[in-house]
Parts: structure tokens; sequence; C-alpha cells
């Protein structure tokens, strides 16, 4: 039985004992082929595989105009769009966490966003599990001193009422604001089904080519500093997809920028490169670890990558990443690292072996024995215990 067919059925009727249920509350995501709605499918996909006796919704909210791009994934139970500007995406946040109610949950998987009084009030009646990068704060702090202030504030009401926190890197769970809620944390990086994405061949390329892909306007993505590594490495060339061309106005002439494209465009473009270049200036959000989904994406591919911070899914040193200074000026700084660099990895992939740690099938083995753990914890004492038990 799937799970909107349980969402019909909230008591299990004709079955012999009611089924563990975990509900995915999910706000604020388009319908786009992005990395982070691949990430949310792909978590419950994994979920259903690992422990097939339980029951996995995904309650979405996402932007006006996409919601039958997600009615048709498995694993959703419920959509609401966020139309209307501010009060269309209070209300369907509110109406959503009503849908989660009517399914009676057994735990909550609450992946970070604006916190809403709704959110407040799942993470009072359900044993929650608070997900996600937890890093925009200090982008706040910058971009919006009142937006800042109200996260800040309603953020910290949330981690105390949740159970357990599970953020992307150690970074952010030695942060202060975490440490002094004493919330039991886990550091998981993001995971990618290895399984969806294809094993490129070696380019075979007369010069060097370099791919980024990310999406606009994020001031730590670094893109402006590709104009200025295109220009130290004149004979090279660089694809830049998803950052409009006003993002590189002096961009040199071996730099092409495609803009928002879809996976199946830009997969023959990824194909092409020799190396993939992945967040260069994590430092203008005062951090020096991430876990980017974009980096998860390129070494799938089997393409090396050039970033400016630790990797979680990486911690130690490995051959296909190297890590330049988190500095502003690490472009000019490491001309010759990035030289020898490319230099050894043009012409060569990634091998798959090498990268099995951040599957979905091994991640999210740990992320779901902790919602299994709360579940059984929730409903010590009812009648029929959970049934759940992960697939070895």
């Amino acid at each position: 039985m799937t799970a909107a067919s349980d969402a019909r059925d909230p008591e299990g009727a004709g079955r012999g004992r009611r089924r563990t249920r975990i509900a995915s509350l999910v706000y604020g995501v388009g319908g786009r082929e992005t990395g982070v709605r691949r990430l949310i499918l792909d978590q419950a996909k994994a979920w259903s595989n690992l422990a097939p006796d339980v029951d996995v919704g995904l309650f979405v909210r996402c932007e006006a105009g996409t919601e039958e791009a997600w009615r048709d994934e498995a694993n959703v139970v419920a959509v609401r769009s966020s139309g209307f500007g501010i009060v269309g995406r209070y209300v369907a946040r509110e109406l959503l966490a009503l849908d989660l109610a009517r399914w009676r949950p057994d735990v909550v998987y609450l992946r970070h966003g604006t916190v809403s009084p709704s959110m407040l009030a799942v993470a009072l009646r359900y044993p929650t599990v608070v997900g996600g990068d937890l890093d925009d704060l200090d982008e706040l702090r910058i971009r919006s001193r009142l937006r800042y202030w109200y996260m800040r504030i309603s953020r910290t009401a949330l981690l105390r009422r949740a159970r357990h926190v599970i953020v992307v890197t150690n970074e952010i769970a030695a942060h202060p604001t975490l440490r002094r809620l004493r919330v039991p944390v886990t550091v998981l990086p993001n995971s990618i089904d290895l399984g969806s994405y294809p094993e490129l061949p070696a380019p075979g390329n007369e010069a060097p080519r370099l791919v980024f892909l990310g999406s606009p306007r994020l001031a730590w993505a670094g893109v402006d500093k590709i104009s200025r590594l295109a220009a130290l490495f004149p004979d090279w060339r660089f694809d830049v997809i998803g950052p409009d061309p006003a993002e590189l106005p002096d961009a040199p002439p071996n730099v092409a920028v495609h803009g928002r494209l879809e996976r199946a465009d830009y997969l023959p473009i990824m194909a092409r490169a020799d190396v993939a270049l992945g967040p260069l200036a994590l430092h203008r959000k005062s951090l020096s670890e991430s876990s980017a989904l974009k980096v998860a994406e390129y070494v799938a591919l089997g393409i090396p990558v050039i970033l400016a911070n630790a990797e979680a899914a990486f911690p130690g040193d490995v051959p296909f990443l190297l890590q330049l200074p988190n500095t502003e000026d690490n472009i000019d700084a490491s001309f010759d690292a990035v030289r020898e660099f490319v230099e050894v990895w043009r012409g060569r992939r990634v091998p798959r072996s090498a990268i099995r740690p951040i599957d979905t099938s091994v991640v999210e083995r740990e992320r779901l024995g902790v919602m299994l753990g709360l579940a059984s914890h929730g409903r010590r004492g009812a009648e029929e215990p959970p049934t759940s038990e992960l697939t070895r």
C-alpha cells in the first residue's frame, strides 16, 4: 500500500497492525529538477527501500504552478502551493500541518526553513527531527537584520522542541546556538543516489575544460571568481550553469554562461568537463566547511573538484578534491596548485568506488535509524509496537 493510500486509511483498516509512519515535511521548494528536489525525493525513496515495512509520507509546500510535478512522485501524500505572496505561503504551511496531523505520523523529519506556528505545533505534538544545512543565519545577518532576528528567535524555539537535530557539517554542529540547547546532534553529509547518475567517460579535450553548476545570486558560491580564474588560464574553457550572465560582467571570452538548464540539457556540458568548481567563497558567510549538493553531483558523475573549503562528506585528504584557502584572494594565491591539479586530472574520472560513502543507501541508513529510534520510543506502551526493522 502506498503512502498516499495510507492517508485515506489512517487507522490501517484491514491490516493486522498499524505500520510505523515517517512524515517528511518540506517547505518552499519548486518543481524544477534541482539538487534539493532530488535530495528530498531520493531520501524518501531510500527510507522506503531500507525499511519496507515503514510508510514514508512527503508533505510539500511548493512554488505556485509546480503542484502536479510533485503529486506525480512516489511517497507524496499532500502538496500545497505557495501562491498569493506572503499570506499564501503562510496559509499553505498551516494547511499542510493539518494534512500531516490527519495522517498521524509516528515521527516527523522537518527540513529546516522559515519557522511558522504550525511548525512549532508539529514539533510539540510529534517526535521531530530537524534536518538540513542550518547555516543561513550569518548570511541573513548581512542581507536582512529583521529576518535574521526573526529566524534566530523562532529557530531557537523550534530546536528546543526537537528531539534530535541532524546537520550536514561538524562546523554547524559545534555552533554555540546548538551547543547551548543541548539537543542530540548528529552530523550527516548530504547524500546522493549514485545509481541515478551515469559514470561519464573521461573527456579528450585539446585544452582543459572546467564547469560550474549552481544557483543564481549566491555570493558565497564565488561565481565572480571564475572570471579571474579564466583570465589567469586563457587557454582553458569554462562553462557556468545556473547563474545569470550579469553575475560575470567582466568574464573573458573563454567563459560560456549558460544560465539555468534542466539536467538533461546540462549533462552533455558536464560530460565534456575535466574538472568542476565547487564553492569558492564560503568565507563570505563566515563558514569553512560545507556539504554542497553540487560537489556530490560532480563526483557522482566522476568529475574531480576544486573548492575553497573543507567538504564534510570527505573529511580526509582525497586526491579528487583540491581545497584552496578560504580567502578572498584564493584564486591568485593558488595559481600553481590549480594548474597542477587540472593537469593531473585532465582526461581522467573519479572512480565510483571512492565515493560510496555519500550514497543514499549508506547515509540515509543512519538518518533512518535516528527516526525509527524516536518512533519506537514515542510508541512505547502502545498496543502494537512499531514493526520496522532496517533491511540489511
